[in-house]
């Protein structure tokens, strides 16, 4: 838009500086054959030449002439195009088909003016060349006016466009995060137990089938446990929800703390919790770690200016001794964590 606004202007620039300097040949003209029309008359033909020298004081004017009735050049003086001196020209030539109203012809970029000298019938010719250079001062100064306006506004369209795109893409990024934290958040919800930040009951499914494929390659023992404390029902009902959600998240702490760094603690209830713990050297291997674990949750929890104790039972199905389906094995070790229940609880049960 603005190389057309550009153009359209330099366009209307050059056609205004144009036209007012065909008018002021024009003009130039008019007033040359009211001086000339008196010497014609009475034929002092010395006189013309000085009227034709006045009027090429003008530096627009390049030529002019005075011819009489016939067409014959009475006088005629010149403009010199590199030194702009201006001379007589001594021609004993004629204007060719003369009018009988004023006309213009434009040439390149000099314009020819013939007006007539006298009333009706014609006495003589007044011929002008004018130049029509488009790089006149003032139509440079205009120029440059334009040039300056239309660099202007491409800076500031530049500019513009610029912080718009700097804008979008700032838009651009951030909806982009937003949909990352809002797929980060749904995966967690999927997945990820809300209180306990623990897997879930899909991911344990997922983690799983994937310690079922590993033991079965690498022909080590894997235990799943399922685990129950005991005595978390009396502190929830005699300290509130908030405490024993707060002494939840410890037992997890906890949890974590003693398994391995490879194992998984899932959470599936209230108060339940399957343990997967994987690339076992022996039955006894498992035994130590699940001791240990027992023994790390007997000790007290200080929970919201509480000392809070509880415990732990735990049911033990092992991979190939007892299954290799995975629901089955969480069914064995349900089984076998009341089983412990039964025997005293703060302990652990095989199947």
């Amino acid at each position: 838009m603005l190389i057309l606004v550009g153009a359209w202007s330099y366009r209307q620039t050059n056609q205004m500086m144009l036209e007012s300097q065909e008018r002021t040949g024009k003009a130039i003209a008019a007033g040359l054959t009211s001086a000339v029309e008196e010497d014609l008359i009475v034929k002092n033909y010395a006189q013309l030449e000085v009227r034709l020298m006045q009027v090429m004081a003008g530096a627009q004017i390049s030529a002019a002439l005075v011819a009489d009735a016939s067409g014959k050049v009475l006088s005629e003086v010149q403009r010199d195009p590199r030194t702009s001196e201006v001379s007589v020209v001594f021609n004993d030539g004629s204007i060719r088909n003369p009018v009988a109203q004023p006309t213009t012809s434009r040439t390149d970029d000099v314009l020819n003016i013939f007006y007539p000298v006298g009333g009706v019938v014609p006495i003589g010719w007044v011929k002008l060349r004018v130049a029509t250079t488009p790089d006149d001062a003032l139509l440079g100064g205009i120029h440059q006016q334009l040039l300056l306006l239309l660099s202007l506004g491409a800076i500031t369209m530049l500019m513009v466009v610029g912080f718009s795109l700097w804008r979008t893409y700032s838009r651009v990024q951030t909806a982009q995060m937003l949909i990352e934290e809002l797929n980060d958040s749904l995966h967690s919800a999927a997945f990820y137990d809300a209180l306990t930040q623990l897997p879930n009951r899909h991911l344990l499914a997922d983690r799983l089938k994937q310690a079922l494929a590993m033991a079965a390659r690498s022909n080590k023992h894997l235990a799943v446990c399922y685990l129950d404390l005991d005595g978390f029902k009396q502190v929830n009902d005699q300290y509130g929800h908030d405490t024993g959600d707060a002494l939840l998240i410890e037992v997890c702490q906890r949890m974590l703390k003693a398994l391995r760094q490879h194992d998984t603690v899932a959470r599936v209830g209230g108060d339940e919790f399957v343990l997967l713990i994987s690339d076992l050297e022996s039955i006894h291997a498992c035994e130590l770690i699940l001791s240990r674990l027992l023994g790390d949750l007997a000790r007290p929890f200080h929970v919201n200016g509480h000392n809070l104790q509880v415990g732990a039972s735990i049911g033990v199905a092992m991979h190939l001794q007892h299954g290799s389906d995975p629901a089955t094995l969480i069914r064995m070790a349900d089984k076998a964590m009341y089983s412990a229940k039964c025997a005293g609880k703060n302990r652990y049960c095989f199947f």
